[in-house]
C-alpha cells in the first residue's frame, strides 16, 4: 500500500532544502543545485573498531550491501568507503558505497519498485514524508549502541510520531562567522546580542550595495533571505514558524512580528545584504570575496573557506542570542533502512558500524561536520577548538523537519521575506501570507 503514495513523496521543492555535514543541500537555497559547498580537504585515516552486536558472528560473511547517498566532493565520497571498507575487513560483508547523481529520483524509483538499497541517506527536513509514507523501517531494539549518546536534538530530527526512524550519521549547525581584522579596526566586539549585532553591521558598514558588489567597500553582514536562516531569529524571540505538531502557522504575534522586523532591519538599512545584490552565489563566497565582515552559516563555510579562500582570515562565535535567549538549526542527514530491505539485519549492524563512538569519530574527523554523540566531542574539537560554537549549537538547535507537503510553506515564507526585504511588503502582510498558505499546506 505504501508503495502507491510514492508520486507524492518527492514533491518537496528545492527551496526547502537544506545541508547537512557534507551532504547534498546547505539550506541556503540560492547556492547552484542547492548543494552545500564541500571541501576538497583529503581524508584522515582513522582506524575503526566497531562492533556489530545486532548480527551474530560471522552472519555477516559474503554478505553483499549496497549504501546510497548522494555524490559529494571526492574526498568525501573515498572517505566513506574507507569506512565501508573497514566493515568489510572487520565483518567479511561485501558493502558498498554507492553515490548517486540524481539521487532524490532515483532513490523515489527504487523505493517504489520495492528494490531499495540496502542503507540510505534520508535528509531531516525530508524524514517525515518517508515516514508518513510508510516506506522507513524503524530502529530494531537494540540495534544501535548506546542511543542516548547522541544529541537528543538529533534523535528528534528522525523521530516521527513516537517513532525513532534512523541514527544521524552527523550533523551541522548555524553561527556566525566573522573576520576579526575588520572588527578589531572598527573597534567593534563580537556580538553577542540582537542589539549588538544590529550596531555592528552598521559600524562595519562602509559603502552601498553598488560599492560593496564593486569590491570597493563592505557590508557588515550578509546572509540568505530564506527561512533556513531567518528561522533561527524567530526561535531566539521565543516563536517559531509552525507549532510543535505543525498543524498551523504561528507568526501572527508580537514576539514574530519583532523577530522579522528586526531581521527587515538589518537589510532595509543596508547594513545586511543578500549575497546575490553582490554578484555572489551565496553568503560564504560574498563573505569569501571580502564583501561582508560577518555572515551566519553553517560549519560546511569553514572547509570552503579554506579551500576557496586560503587567505580570508575568520573566526566563530554562536549565534547572538535574542530577547528569548539562543536558537539555531540543526541540519542533518541519517542513514535508514527500507521497509523492503533485503537484508534488514545486516543493514542495522553497517549502520551500527558507521555511528556508533568509533565510526563516528572517524567519519567527522575527516571533515567539518560534526559528531552526533555528545562522547566524542572533546576528541573532535581537540585539533579544531575554533569551531566549538558550531558544536555547542546542538545543545539549544531545533530540527529541520516540519511536516509531510510542507515544502510550499517554505516557499511562501522565501517569496514574502524576498518582497520585505524589497520593501514591496510589510511584516504584517508577510505573515498574512505565511498563514494563509499554512491553512492550505497544513491544514
Amino acid at each position: 500500500m505504501h508503495r502507491m503514495r510514492w508520486p507524492a513523496v518527492f514533491a518537496v521543492t528545492a527551496l526547502v532544502l537544506a545541508a547537512c555535514g557534507g551532504g547534498q543541500d546547505a539550506g541556503e537555497t540560492t547556492t547552484p543545485e542547492t548543494s552545500s559547498p564541500t571541501t576538497t580537504a583529503p581524508a584522515t585515516t582513522t582506524t575503526l573498531s566497531a562492533t556489530t552486536t545486532s548480527v551474530a558472528e560471522g552472519t555477516l560473511e559474503g554478505v553483499e550491501l549496497k549504501l546510497w547517498g548522494w555524490s559529494s566532493s571526492d574526498a568525501e565520497n573515498q572517505a566513506l568507503s574507507d569506512l565501508v571498507a573497514a566493515f568489510n575487513d572487520e565483518t567479511g560483508a561485501s558493502a558498498e558505497f554507492q553515490p548517486q547523481a540524481e539521487y532524490d529520483a532515483t532513490l523515489q524509483a527504487a523505493l517504489a519498485a520495492g528494490d531499495p538499497p540496502d542503507v540510505f541517506y534520508v535528509d531531516s527536513f525530508k524524514l517525515p514524508d518517508l515516514a508518513s509514507a510508510g516506506v522507513l523501517a524503524p530502529i530494531p531494539d537494540g540495534a544501535i549502541e548506546d542511543p542516548d549518546d547522541i544529541y537528543p536534538s538529533l534523535r528528534d530530527a528522525f523521530t516521527y510520531e513516537g517513532t525513532w526512524y534512523c541514527p544521524p550519521k552527523d550533523f551541522s549547525t548555524l553561527a556566525l562567522v566573522y573576520d576579526p581584522d575588520a572588527l578589531d579596526a572598527a573597534g567593534v566586539a563580537v556580538p553577542t546580542t540582537w542589539e549588538e549585532l544590529a550596531a555592528a553591521a552598521e559600524a562595519l558598514t562602509t559603502g552601498s550595495v553598488e560599492e560593496i558588489a564593486a569590491g570597493t567597500a563592505q557590508a557588515g553582514l550578509t546572509m540568505g533571505v530564506e527561512y533556513p536562516r531567518w528561522g533561527v531569529f524567530l526561535f531566539q524571540n521565543g516563536v517559531a514558524l509552525t507549532d510543535d505538531a505543525v498543524t498551523q502557522v504561528t507568526l501572527d504575534n508580537d514576539q514574530a512580528r519583532q523577530a522579522l522586523q528586526f531581521v527587515a532591519d538589518l537589510y532595509q538599512s543596508g547594513s545586511a545584504v543578500k549575497p546575490q545584490a553582490v554578484d555572489a552565489g551565496w553568503a560564504g563566497e560574498a563573505f569569501g570575496q571580502g564583501k561582508a565582515a560577518m555572515t551566519i552559516e553553517g560549519n560546511w563555510i569553514v572547509g570552503y573557506l579554506k579551500d576557496v579562500f586560503p587567505d580570508r582570515n575568520f573566526a566563530v562565535a554562536e549565534l547572538p542570542v535574542g530577547p528569548a535567549g539562543p536558537g539555531t538549526f540543526a541540519f542533518t542527514v541519517c542513514y535508514a533502512v527500507s521497509v523492503d530491505a533485503p537484508n534488514p539485519e545486516a543493514s542495522w549492524a553497517l549502520i551500527n558500524y558507521l555511528t556508533n563512538r568509533e565510526g563516528s569519530l572517524a567519519w567527522t574527523s575527516a571533515f567539518n561536520v560534526m559528531p552526533a554523540r555528545e562522547s566524542v566531542a572533546a576528541d573532535w574539537l581537540a585539533p579544531r577548538p575554533e569551531l566549538k560554537p558550531f558544536l555547542d549549537g546542538a545543545a539549544y538547535a531545533h530540527r529541520w523537519a516540519l511536516k509531510p507537503g510542507a515544502g510550499d510553506l517554505i516557499g511562501v515564507f522565501n517569496e514574502q521575506a524576498e518582497a520585505l526585504v524589497a520593501g514591496d511588503v510589510t511584516v504584517d502582510e508577510l505573515i498574512d501570507e505565511v498563514t494563509a498558505a499554512g491553512e492550505d499546506v497544513l491544514g
